[in-house]
């Protein structure tokens, strides 16, 4: 019988609930995958805590999971480009379903997947690969020659910018905590900046001779985006992708004054914006960023645990403890 892990009442990761369910069927234009594979994202731990935003909170009983990796099952109409059996990975909304047995998944967001890549191993990449691409090259342009700032340098994003970033001709520069220094330094940051013991503005400025970083993506925000202006170049872009430490803390408006000689640009980005807005363009840089997975320039770096273990999982990665990606295998 197929199952899911459900979020059946907000709280801590013992929450989670494994229950039996009915298998969907694709609508037209979707594909139905089998899982073998779920990828484990702070925003699975938001929505068990109950703390999204007023009125992006789904209904519960909900199942958690945003992307995956398994094989194609059942294809609905006007689908073009797989067949019945094709091993996949897909990326998905929210109420996708990655923690259970089967995802009905639109067509634009699955890519086929080589025979010899591991479901654990795709399922990791989605999310965090396609938001690094996304702010490297649609955003940032990803200039050849340029640096690059990656707070978060750890986690699972901050890993897959950093293999692009050198794969694309990026000088990177990495922020990472102590304990994490050197796992910055193995994939294949070019400086490390331990943000627990370093000014990291002061840091930028000292490796980059006084000039600047060219682009800083940042998810952190709070007191950083302040550090960030004053760490970029001429012409230098801060990209926010996330809120780790709550909204910018600083004067905005003051700030930016402050560098404008500098003519300096600041944006957010949330990946769900180029996913709902651009679904064919979308689709093709999730073929690009496999064709890498298959080249060797992106390794990523996971754990798994089995889907019963999924609180385990939240755990870990609420406490800080994981380095990379955590994947729940799904029997």
């Amino acid at each position: 019988m197929p199952y899911a892990v459900e979020i059946t009442q907000t709280g801590a990761p013992e929450v989670l609930r494994q229950a039996e369910r009915n298998t969907p069927q694709p609508d037209a234009g979707e594909i139905l995958i089998r899982n073998h594979a779920g990828a484990v994202n702070f925003i699975d731990t938001i929505i068990r805590r109950g703390e999204m935003p007023e009125g992006m909170m789904p209904e519960l009983p909900h199942v958690p999971g945003v992307e995956g990796a398994g094989v194609v099952e059942a294809i609905g109409a006007g689908v073009e480009g797989f067949t019945i059996g094709d091993r996949v990975a897909w990326m998905g909304p929210i109420g996708a379903g990655g923690y259970g047995s089967y995802s009905v998944i639109g067509a634009p967001y699955v890519t086929r997947i080589a025979g010899d890549i591991g479901f654990d191993l795709a399922a990791a990449l989605p999310v965090n690969a396609m938001t690094a691409y996304h702010m490297l090259v649609n955003l940032g342009g990803a200039p050849a020659g340029k640096s690059v700032l990656v707070h978060a340098a750890a986690g699972g994003v901050g890993t897959m910018i950093q293999q692009i970033a050198k794969h694309l001709g990026l000088t990177v520069i990495a922020s990472a905590s102590t304990d994490k220094v050197e796992y910055a330094w193995a994939q294949g940051a070019d400086h490390v900046i331990d943000y627990r013991t370093e000014d990291v503005a002061a840091r930028v400025m000292d490796i980059t001779h006084g000039r600047g970083v060219d682009l800083s993506l940042n998810p952190i925000s709070g007191e950083t985006l302040k550090s960030d202006l004053e760490a970029l170049a001429p012409l230098g872009t801060v990209v926010l992708f996330g809120f780790l430490a709550g909204p910018p803390a600083s004067t905005f408006g003051e700030d930016l004054t402050n560098h404008f000689k500098k003519s300096v640009a600041v944006r957010v980005s949330d990946i769900y914006t180029y996913f709902i807005n651009r679904p064919d363009e979308f689709n093709t840089d999730l073929s690009k960023v496999f064709d890498l997975l298959e080249q060797g320039v992106l390794r990523p770096q996971i754990a798994t645990l089995p889907i019963a273990k999924a609180a385990e999982a939240h755990r870990r990665l609420e406490s800080g403890e994981t380095t990379g990606k955590l994947v729940l295998t799904i029997d």
